[in-house]
């Protein structure tokens, strides 16, 4: 599912503007209120063979349209020694064959760091995260084709490069290469997901002038005093097995604990354990009656989890990407290794709050939700 990228990227970056950053206060530049049009036009990868060819060599098209501000403070600007947009997109996605896979309408939040903004030529990178609505879903009866999508209500994320020319005070061009990714976070299933890379072309119109300081870089300014943190986390879910209806769900429980390294102005390294207590796995194990032959009794179904990976820390929130493999795992789990992507929200100094997925390789296992202390 390759959700690598963002998680929740976003969600709650939206907020950026109303960190008590240093020196916010004391800037007198106001964000500007942008709006954006863009027209996409994609292919999608055939990420597993389960997938029939005539529906993956279809070119997808989307329309979209963001309302964005673009952030021009100085205590913003020390974080990442760049100029940062943050906005809401809408999207209209075409999948380009109706009667198996319909269309899509999509609402996520972004945030997008730009370089150069002072100049008219400029570069950017945009992480956006979000609901989507689909129109065609998976059916045993009606629609068995469709194995992308098994829920009306799934997620997107988006990440793109996109070149900037600044035509006119107030108007810009924008040409960007788009990677996408839709599925529903391991609710229900078959839960494949898409993948489709796409093009663009738009433009965006701000109603101030797009004027920028060429500030220099401060390098005594410390961001993350604190070093070194511990975790330990608490967390919840819900997932289906194979066997149950949509409506049925079975609980996931998790136990972990982390230790955090920073290493940058807005960067630390993180390693890592974890208890995973998944009962649609045991679920299951029990419908197929699978039995350890180590022990003559049914598998068990927990697992333990080594993991390390790297944070992204942006005052309150931490966006983090971690790689784990399984230490214990009697039952044989989908991959030896997994993928984590969450992102978390500092409560105060010592609670902390946020939201996590688990996948292997490109299929997501489940999303939960968790709560936490810091050390």
């Amino acid at each position: 599912m390759k959700k690598g990228f963002f998680l929740i990227t976003i969600v709650v970056l939206l907020t950026l503007p109303t960190l008590n950053l240093q020196g916010q206060e004391s800037d007198c530049c106001d964000p500007l209120f942008i709006i954006g049009a863009r027209f996409h036009k994609a292919f999608i990868i055939q990420h597993s063979k389960k997938l029939k060819d005539e529906l993956t060599q279809t070119n997808p098209w989307s329309i979209e349209m963001d309302v964005n501000w673009h952030l021009r403070k100085r205590g913003v600007w020390d974080y990442c020694y760049c100029y940062p947009r943050t906005g809401i997109a809408f999207k209209y996605i075409n999948f380009d064959f109706p009667e198996v896979m319909g269309s899509a309408i999509a609402v996520f939040p972004f945030i997008e760091p730009y370089i150069r903004a002072d100049r008219n030529l400029n570069f950017s990178v945009q992480f956006g995260l979000g609901p989507a609505y689909l129109t065609k879903v998976y059916d045993a009866k009606t629609n068995p084709d469709n194995l992308f999508f098994s829920s009306p209500i799934s997620f997107i994320t988006q990440v793109n490069f996109a070149v900037n020319y600044r035509m006119t005070d107030q108007l810009s061009l924008r040409l960007a290469a788009n990677f996408h990714h839709i599925s529903n976070g391991g609710i229900s299933e078959p839960n494949l997901g898409m993948n489709f890379p796409s093009v663009n072309a738009g433009l965006d119109y701000s109603f101030q002038k797009n004027i920028f300081e060429n500030r220099v870089k401060d390098p005594h300014v410390d961001l993350n005093p604190k070093k070194n943190r511990f975790d330990f986390t608490v967390a919840f879910a819900a997932q289906p097995t194979p066997y149950t209806p949509e409506s049925q769900l079975y609980p996931v429980f998790c136990l972990g604990t982390n230790y955090s390294r920073v290493l940058g102005r807005i960067f630390a390294m993180s390693a890592g354990v974890e208890w995973m207590n998944d009962r649609s796995t045991r679920a299951k194990i029990i419908e197929d009656d699978l039995i350890d032959e180590a022990t003559r009794e049914l598998y068990d179904h927990k697992q333990i989890g080594a993991t390390a990976g790297i944070e992204w820390l942006f005052g309150r929130f931490i966006f983090y990407q971690q790689f784990g493999t399984y230490l214990y795992s009697p039952y044989v789990a989908k991959h030896k290794v997994y993928q984590r992507y969450g992102l978390s929200f500092k409560i105060n100094d010592y609670l902390f709050t946020g939201v996590n997925i688990k996948a292997h390789a490109q299929n997501a296992d489940f999303l939960d939700f968790r709560i936490g202390l810091f050390f």
